[in-house]
């Protein structure tokens, strides 16, 4: 039951991450720092729903590994 439950929720994810980037193709281009010497670092141009959702990924990615960090130090 544990493993229909958690796939549907990846289906459910799955599907809400797809329907942001389908609804916000808007190109943005982030800027990573302030001019250095008249250079600026930044990337390269991504729909802003995809920008969004990777954010978001990578936001869940941090906390998985801080929360396996504090389990580790117990």
């Amino acid at each position: 039951m544990r493993m229909v439950l958690s796939f549907l929720l990846f289906l459910v994810v799955a599907g809400l991450s797809g329907m942001l980037v389908f609804l916000n193709q808007e190109k943005v281009t982030l800027i990573l720092t302030p001019a250095f010497g008249g250079v600026y670092y930044i990337l390269p141009s991504l729909p802003l729903g995809l920008l969004v959702v990777f954010t978001f990924f990578l936001g869940v990615l941090i906390g998985y590994i801080l929360s396996l960090l504090t389990r580790l130090i117990r």
